[in-house]
């Protein structure tokens, strides 16, 4: 059976990301890392969504004109494009796959 697909308009996805921000705005647990000054001098209250379409279109609602440090989560898109530049063995070969051992610098 082929698979189907559905195109997904922007408004849909606008909608999509309201209601996520409306269901987590109001979220307070967890708490800043402090073991980097920056990350702990953010607001904690603030929180914001913005999703950028592949057509260039941006959708943002809550703080998301607010600045953040987006520490780990920038390694996913940054693995992404080097495994596309590289390929996964490239990177691989280049990065390995172990941990130092070395504390946090």
């Amino acid at each position: 059976m082929a698979a189907s697909h559905r195109n997904i308009s922007s408004a849909e996805i606008k909608t999509a990301v309201e209601h996520a921000y409306d269901k987590l705005r109001d979220t307070t647990g967890g708490k800043n890392a402090d073991y980097i000054p920056y990350l702990a001098s953010v607001d904690p209250k603030l929180f914001g969504i913005s999703v950028c379409l592949p057509d260039g279109t941006v959708i943002s609602v809550g703080d998301a004109d607010a600045t953040f440090g987006i520490e780990s989560v920038s390694k996913v898109p940054t693995a992404i494009l080097a495994m596309r530049e590289y390929g996964a063995m490239g990177v691989l070969d280049k990065v390995g796959a172990d941990a130092t051992g070395l504390p946090f610098n």
